[in-house]
């Protein structure tokens, strides 16, 4: 209609009947025809803007409301699967001793952490006031990666990417600015993370042991900074890890925690039932630990009694892992339990009530002739306990991660139900802005953005204010998750778990939608929904 009349008002004014006015009159209507529609699309930008502004107050008030639903709870005690597992076809259990079978208090990270510190200062001339420190919980995560000649802590997800706001040296939270300068970015080389998570400049803290070591880590190097010492990250890093090691390896850890078991050992009373479920339903046990058998006995009978032995069909104690898993060739070796002496006669089959030390996996299997899909062997290191079993021998894998339990209870809590409901929903209306054009949105992205940063951080800090969870990071799994996924059938929290399941259960792998895929065989429902509030918003605008 605006056009129609612009162009009567053009005829009065020219004179068409020469080809030099048709042609002005021609350019005049295209310029209006194109006016019009400018003026039209900006109409609908500014309808499309107005109307995602009005779905933003609606649905941030519903995920936020007390009367919102919350999904359904997760057993913290339940059993998870990355792969299909069959408990029927499973004839043979084998476990790790070490946070699989035994389970510490919280007292063992403060033992770790104490002698840790006195050899740095004894042994290593450290200064004297670090003596002063004690063990603090949340000050390391399991999974987490060390730039060694930096001297910084991160969390790498699954492609190898650094989760900005996790890299800490010390104390300090290291800028975004600084770590992206400093890695041209933050996706990390195949050749930087290393298969198995370690290189030359990069360290993986793999097991629930590493929690001290990363905390005595932090504390070193922030009392250094504080206090203007010049300090090379790589040298406390190698000096902190000889300590551990030591403290490890001279089986002092051991001699005290084998003294007060009470002290440092957890009860569980529902070992014993879980281990006697299994003989009950003939089903084949054995043990391989790295532990001496001395250790192991005082641990196993504290949990199990005296007569723990008569649970297994095989105990290998001191068993090197991983070599033992891998390339290693050592012979087994039966030990006097009563003098810990080695026989020098050679072991030509593995017997019950016996005790072997060193051996190997290939001489196991060959005197066994346990088959791999037959056995389930359950551990707390992904690549110690799980990998060469899963990927060489073709063995079924367990791990037990105490960190599950923890992690369901929050994911299972109001807060941060509605929290992620909310980021999810933010998301989405990030996702719908970006398709319009013209400056009014930019001021808007810019505070929705801030908000999303904003409820990112809130969701992490519900597991842990530096580091967040040790399983995902905002969007995508940890690089640890990744690992776990590709080495253990299962995993769950502790290993009495299985109680909680029949001996034919079969356990499902989730099924994960992919990038391309609905969540749902039907169109995603909560999009349908926004869909319709967002027409009836119109419906009522238009009335």
């Amino acid at each position: 209609m605006v056009i129609g009349r612009m162009i009567t008002i053009l005829d009065v004014q020219c004179n068409i009947g020469t080809s030099e006015n048709l042609i002005t009159r021609q350019a005049f209507c295209e310029r209006i025809v194109k006016y019009e529609q400018q003026s039209r699309r900006s109409y609908t930008q500014i309808r499309q803007l107005k109307d995602l502004q009005q779905i933003y107050e609606l649905l941030k008030e519903e995920c936020l409301s007390p009367s919102s639903s919350l999904s359904e709870e997760m057993s913290p005690t339940g059993i998870f699967a990355n792969n299909e597992l069959s408990l029927q076809k499973i004839q043979v259990y084998g476990f790790d001793f070490d946070y699989t079978l035994a389970r510490y208090k919280p007292t063992l990270h403060s033992l770790i952490y104490d002698h840790t510190k006195q050899y740095l200062v004894k042994n290593l001339r450290y200064p004297d006031q670090i003596m002063d420190f004690s063990f603090r919980p949340g000050m390391g995560a399991r999974g987490l990666h060390l730039d060694i000649k930096r001297g910084w802590l991160m969390k790498v997800d699954s492609y190898h990417n650094i989760q900005l706001g996790t890299v800490y040296h010390g104390m300090r939270q290291v800028s975004d600015e600084e770590v992206i300068a400093a890695h041209r970015g933050t996706k990390l080389s195949v050749d930087e993370v290393g298969y198995l998570g370690m290189t030359s400049n990069m360290f993986q803290y793999v097991d629930i042991f590493t929690i001290p070591e990363i905390t005595i880590l932090r504390d070193v190097i922030q009392y250094f900074i504080d206090n203007s010492i010049p300090f090379a990250a790589e040298y406390v890093h190698y000096d902190v890890r000889e300590a551990v090691g030591a403290f490890h390896k001279s089986g002092m850890m051991h001699q005290i925690a084998g003294q007060n078991v009470a002290t440092y050992f957890e009860e569980n009373v529902r070992l014993k039932p879980f281990l006697q479920r299994l003989r009950d339903a003939n089903k084949q046990l054995f043990l391989i630990t790295n532990s001496a058998f001395w250790y192991v006995n005082r641990g196993m009978s504290y949990l199990l009694g005296e007569k723990w032995q008569d649970f297994f069909d095989i105990v290998i104690c001191q068993a090197r892992k991983p070599s033992f898993f891998g390339a290693q060739k050592r012979p087994f070796r039966e030990i006097n339990v009563d003098n810990n002496s080695k026989s020098w006669d050679r072991v030509s089959k593995l017997e019950k009530g016996k005790v072997y030390v060193d051996g190997n996996l290939t001489t196991l299997v060959d005197m066994t002739h346990w088959q791999g899909h037959d056995v389930l062997y359950i551990g707390d290191h992904i690549y110690g306990d799980l990998a060469d079993l899963f990927l060489t021998h073709g063995w079924r894998t367990g791990a037990i991660l105490e960190e599950v339990e923890d992690e369901i209870n929050v994911i299972n809590s109001e807060a941060f139900q509605k929290t992620i409901r909310w980021l999810n929903v933010l998301q989405w209306l990030i996702d719908q802005l970006q398709i319009i054009p013209g400056p009014e949105v930019d001021a808007l992205m810019k505070t929705w953005v801030a908000e999303r940063e904003e409820e990112r951080t809130k969701s992490r800090d519900y597991f842990n204010p530096y580091f967040g969870s040790v399983f995902r990071t905002y969007t995508v799994p940890t690089y640890f998750h990744r690992r776990l996924a590709r080495f253990a059938d299962v995993y769950t929290s502790n290993v009495c778990n299985f109680l909680n399941y029949p001996l034919d259960y079969v356990f499902f792998p989730r099924r994960m939608a992919l990038a391309h895929e609905n969540v749902l065989p039907t169109p995603d429902i909560d999009l349908l929904l926004m869909k319709t509030a967002q027409e009836a918003m119109r419906f009522e605008t238009k009335s």
